[in-house]
């Protein structure tokens, strides 16, 4: 994988410096700006394979492709209200009333964000029943969602159940039957507000089991086609090294869908220990989850691809400052640039007493880049 190599078109493909010989090439590889236009070089599946001074040649020709700026990005978007991820009786009066909505959605306006992700929130027993307030959920959102727009904002809903409940250990189980029933009337919602974009739910692959998770996406494609009209996302999360992902794209589970959306929360193992402990390992680990974005969902013929959910959980055996978190936060929607991504959704970002306190440091970083266009 290359980051932030030179890269020049010329006539026997593609330069490539500081490289090795054999080198399997898929990736988006920069471009230098005063050369390209603004546009990179796109070289999938090419091995490197020959060598003249110190410039390495993939063999050849490349397809030349917009690099995404992170101003121009189609999702410049922020997940609302993201410390709570369960379902207690008032949680909506608590993070969309009114006064709340309207503070949140001007600080979003500032830092230049065009979207924003709203989750419908569910609790799940062992016994696999839900528990939520749908009466509740449909007045608060519904009315948030409408500030929203009313603000200019885009719209990404999604039913949300915390995976953590059913992966890696199995506290929790949820049938296909009851959670179909919940994406479709959320869908339903979702068309009567003329939310933009749609997921039946984040990180499913991990709440059934690979095979299962398989098949449901596929059947209740056609099931949402009938009751929402827009665009519909797949949120997943790769789990790398587990064979769950590998099950879903040998099963083509996502052909049809219109978005391909990979949450982000980069970890490395050093050790015995799961940690992160420098942005240069943030930067690695956001890359390759990047890099298997787009290769499964150029298989199953997916163009929008993009990160549903940008965090940064781990650092250095705690949780990142604010500073350290805008520094990641920068870099992974640099990555997402780089390779071509249709934007990103960030996780804990706002300067709210839930999230960062009265820190204002990711907000001042994502006007710089989204808002003022420059870095």
């Amino acid at each position: 994988m290359l980051e932030k190599n030179t890269v020049t078109d010329n006539a026997m493909g593609v330069v490539l410096r500081n490289y090795e010989e054999g080198s399997l090439s898929r990736d988006f590889f920069p471009i230098d700006p005063e050369e390209a236009g603004g546009s990179q070089a796109r070289a999938v599946d090419n091995v490197v394979s020959e060598n003249q001074g110190q410039d390495w040649y993939i063999e050849g020709g490349c397809e030349l492709v917009q690099t995404a700026d992170p101003a121009g990005m189609e999702f410049r978007g922020l997940i609302w209200r993201t410390i709570d991820r369960y379902y207690h009786a008032g949680i909506y009066a608590e993070m969309y009333d009114p006064e709340s909505n309207h503070c949140l959605l001007n600080k979003a306006k500032e830092a230049g964000a065009n979207f924003l992700l709203v989750r419908a929130f569910y609790s799940c027993s062992q016994s696999g029943e839900l528990v939520g307030n749908d009466a509740e959920a449909e007045d608060y959102l519904g009315q948030a969602i409408d500030q929203a727009h009313a603000e200019g904002f885009g719209i990404f809903l999604t039913p949300y159940v915390e995976s953590a409940c059913f992966w890696p250990d199995q506290e929790c189980v949820l049938s296909e039957e009851v959670w179909t029933e919940v994406v479709l009337k959320w869908a339903a919602f979702a068309e009567e507000h003329e939310v933009e974009l749609f997921a039946p739910g984040f990180e499913m692959s991990l709440i059934f089991e690979p095979e299962q998770a398989a098949a449901w996406y596929k059947e209740v494609l056609p099931e949402l086609r009938k009751v929402y009209s827009g665009r519909i996302a797949i949120a997943e999360h790769p789990y790398i090294g587990t064979g769950r992902w590998e099950v879903l794209d040998r099963e083509g589970a996502f052909v049809g869908y219109d978005s391909f959306g990979i949450a982000v929360f980069p970890w490395k193992r050093y050790g015995d220990e799961i940690d992160m402990r420098s942005l240069d390992d943030y930067r690695a680990d956001a890359a390759q989850r990047a890099e298997l974005a787009l290769g499964i969902a150029r298989r199953q013929g997916i163009e929008t691809v993009f990160i549903s959910a940008l965090g940064m959980d781990l650092w250095r055996g705690g949780e990142p400052d604010p500073t350290t978190r805008a520094k990641g936060y920068e870099i992974g929607i640099e990555v997402a640039a780089q390779h071509g991504l249709s934007g990103a959704f960030l996780h804990s970002w706002a300067s709210e007493p839930d999230q960062l306190g009265s820190s204002t440091e990711v907000e001042e970083m994502l006007r710089q880049i989204w808002a003022e266009g420059g870095t």
